[in-house]
């Protein structure tokens, strides 16, 4: 979540100085020639329009609850920006600047709909992408960014929210997965369309790989956004170990993580931390996961993942409990970034 904020972070500085530039000066000022007062609080705060109206049924209304049958998170635009086409140059905007449309983060949310009320009313669609450029290049998400990521960061780009549910829920239903599980996944507000499209686009290619209906059943509990990226990042290890170190038969289910059981009999647990320190909270999780490796299938080996970095005490640790540590794995996950 650090990244991502820091990403963050350059992308709203970026965004104010793009409404600098001359395109986007000129605008404006077709914008206070022309404007659209109300349609501009619709689009860009429509939290606005019902503070005086029926309040205590709105209020009702916009209460989260766990009883919601709504798929889907709360950060996804409404029918309206959808139906006129704001959503869409939103995403593209999101794109140029290399941060998620659907990001939680309220500042970067403001400034990616300032800026695309600009672009919208000024009608300057068909030229973003070429208009201005960020720093001088797209500011890619960061863990890892590769051509895998950016390739589906286009995905989020081109389709609206409901479309890449749809062809999430196709995909993961002719993994086998049940309706029920594909349901309960999706009703986790927490996975904005980004997180739920990269985790099902990794188990999608897990060719051949049975139970990874086991993965959603994990990822679902997720009860922050810190746990969602974590769940996100395991699952581009998974697809990573599975298409370039060594060929997955199953997936496995530990106490909160999903594990990866190899046709060679291995247990793999990807854990996508920066570093991890010998602290008592990770010797909590090291024996929990330790106790809990099945008796059945038949582990001859266990190897622990981490995308960071280990100190000398938790690698001496994790050894005495039997698993092989790897760290600093990215780039054997990634070779093609």
């Amino acid at each position: 979540m650090l990244r991502t904020r820091v990403i963050e972070t350059e992308a709203i500085a970026a965004l104010k100085d793009a409404r600098q530039s001359e395109v986007f000066v000129d605008a404006l000022q077709f914008q206070l020639l022309h404007p659209l007062h109300g349609l501009k609080i619709l689009l860009t705060d429509p939290g606005r329009l019902g503070t005086s109206v029926g309040g205590g049924l709105l209020e009702f209304l916009a209460m989260p609850g766990q009883f919601s049958k709504f798929e889907g998170s709360d950060r996804e635009d409404s029918m309206t920006k959808s139906a006129i086409g704001f959503s869409y140059l939103k995403r593209k905007i999101a794109f140029q600047f290399g941060v998620d449309p659907y990001s939680s983060n309220p500042t970067l949310q403001d400034e990616l709909n300032e800026l695309t009320w600009i672009a919208f009313t000024a009608d300057l669609a068909p030229q973003i992408g070429y208009v201005f450029m960020p720093g001088g290049a797209i500011l890619w998400m960061t863990f890892s960014a590769t051509r895998w990521t950016s390739y589906l960061d286009e995905q989020v780009r081109d389709h609206s929210a409901n479309d890449l549910r749809a062809m999430d829920r196709d995909k993961l239903l002719k993994m086998g997965i049940t309706e029920e599980e594909i349901h309960r996944f999706f009703l986790n507000g927490f996975y904005s369309p980004r997180h739920s499209t990269i985790i099902t686009t990794a188990l999608e290619e897990l060719t051949g790989v049975d139970d990874r209906g086991a993965f959603l059943a994990v990822a679902e509990e997720a009860n922050s956004e810190e746990l969602v990226v974590f769940y996100q990042h395991v699952a581009q290890m998974m697809r990573g170990y599975h298409l370039h170190i060594d060929a997955v038969d199953r997936l496995l289910v530990l106490p909160r993580v999903p594990a990866l059981y190899t046709k060679n009999k291995t247990l793999v647990v990807m854990l996508p931390v920066d570093y991890l320190f010998w602290t008592s909270r990770v010797a909590m999780v090291a024996q929990a996961l330790s106790t809990s490796v099945p008796n059945r299938p038949r582990i001859a080996q266990r190897e622990l993942w981490i995308a960071g970095a280990v100190s000398p005490r938790a690698r001496q640790e994790l050894e005495s409990l039997g698993w092989t540590v790897y760290e600093q794995v990215l780039a054997k996950l990634n070779p093609e970034s």
